[in-house]
């Protein structure tokens, strides 16, 4: 295939039911099944990924657990390992930045790759884009479908029609003929209202949108007539945006039993702070104000926030800010549903060890310690290594089996 040199070729690599992927990883018995990772059997919390098995039955993420078992009732339920997906996207976006600089990682499981220029190197665009899918396959078990074109949107609707496990090439020029047999709903940025807007206009499939042509979109929907008709055309960025500090980092769970038990409640509130600590220290921040969510059995939900001093990454003091939030807010003698813990007013780096702890020693030898406790737990697993706090909640579970 002939082209332009200026034209770009940019690859939307988009992992295939990603958390399901890494749990079959972990455990082989799991393929073929209808997976959902998040929320329990019991119906308690949300989903956050579901197998292709489980989507059959129409399962889908951000759905309620207890939706998802009643249309899939031998479904089997994860909670999930989230240090492993971590470390798991890491790996593969090492993968992607031995092929390119140019990486934008859109989320844990999903990024665009700008490839222009590397055919020199590498050779045919297709030929590459399957040394990805395969790398990333080897290394980590874990399938992907990849999107290529000029611009980020086609390349991402040609990943989405490539699933699962597929690749999809559009060739130069022929963006808007590959968009004009889909339906509106399937270009990125057209919600479920701008799309009942346009049904209104009797417009269901992108070639409508061009059959009605700019001059009326603009007339009827302003300057996202004028948007929409440049995504029909497949006019897209070809950018890669640079990566950006989280404004905030937090965790939350739903606990299996709702409860009362002090001890308990303080030692999965140890291990959310914990891991959001771990991730300040990751992107180099600290944090000025942590945040305690506390909802109890009959869905009452408190918020509770204290501000430091001096902002702080160190897990001792941000965890005694937790629990003294925690004591404070407790004070009704109803069972706890759901606790979670959020860092935020987020300041880069670097570390000052100003806490009454730390006090007669040695600054550097403290962060020695913590960045040889990070490296520990990106290496083997974030539950490597536990504060004393939080070991009393996390211990070791028997993973549910296969049937």
């Amino acid at each position: 295939m002939h082209r332009n040199l200026t034209d770009r070729w940019i690859l939307h690599v988009d992992m295939d039911a990603f958390f399901v992927s890494v749990e079959r990883v972990l455990d082989p018995g799991l393929k073929g099944k209808p997976i959902v990772v998040g929320g329990d059997s019991t119906g308690r919390g949300v989903v956050a990924a579901a197998s292709y098995e489980a989507r059959q039955y129409g399962i889908h993420s951000a759905m309620p657990a207890a939706q998802a078992k009643r249309l899939c009732p031998h479904a089997i339920f994860l909670q999930g390992h989230h240090e492993h997906y971590g470390r798991v996207s890491r790996q593969i976006r090492a993968i992607f930045e031995a092929f390119t600089p140019e990486v934008e990682m859109v989320s844990i499981d999903e990024a665009y790759l700008d490839l222009t220029g590397f055919d020199r190197l590498y050779g045919p665009i297709m030929k590459t884009a399957q040394r990805i899918h395969d790398q990333v396959l080897e290394e980590t078990g874990c399938p992907a479908s990849i999107g290529i074109a000029t611009n980020k949107l086609v390349a991402k609707v040609a990943s989405d029609y490539a699933k699962p496990e597929g690749m999809l090439l559009i060739k130069p020029g022929l963006e808007a003929r590959f968009f004009a047999h889909l339906t509106i709903d399937k270009i990125p940025g057209i919600g479920e209202v701008t799309a009942e807007r346009l049904r209104g206009l009797g417009i269901k499939k992108v070639e409508d949108i061009i059959r009605v042509g700019r001059t009326v979109l603009e007339l009827t929907m302003g300057k996202t007539g004028s948007y929409l008709f440049d995504k029909a055309c497949g006019l897209g960025s070809t950018e890669l945006s640079a990566p950006t500090l989280p404004k905030s980092i937090g965790n939350e769970t739903t606990f299996r039993e709702d409860t009362v038990d002090r001890q308990i409640i303080e030692s999965i509130l140890s291990y959310l702070t914990e891991k959001a600590t771990t991730r300040l220290r990751h992107h180099n921040l600290r944090a000025r104000c942590v945040s305690l969510k506390l909802r109890y059995a009959d869905f009452q939900t408190l918020t509770r926030d204290h501000t430091f001093f001096e902002p702080t990454d160190i897990d001792q003091e941000i965890t005694q800010a937790v629990f003294s939030l925690f004591r404070t807010a407790f004070t009704r003698r109803i069972r706890v549903r759901l606790v979670g813990v959020s860092l935020s007013k987020l300041v880069p780096g670097p570390w000052q060890m100003t806490i009454p702890l730390m006090v007669g020693q040695n600054d550097e030898k403290w962060r020695s310690v913590f960045h040889q406790v990070d490296e520990i737990r990106d290496r083997f697993g974030f539950t490597a290594l536990l504060n004393a706090h939080s070991t009393i909640y996390h211990q070791p579970r028997p993973r549910p089996k296969a049937h």
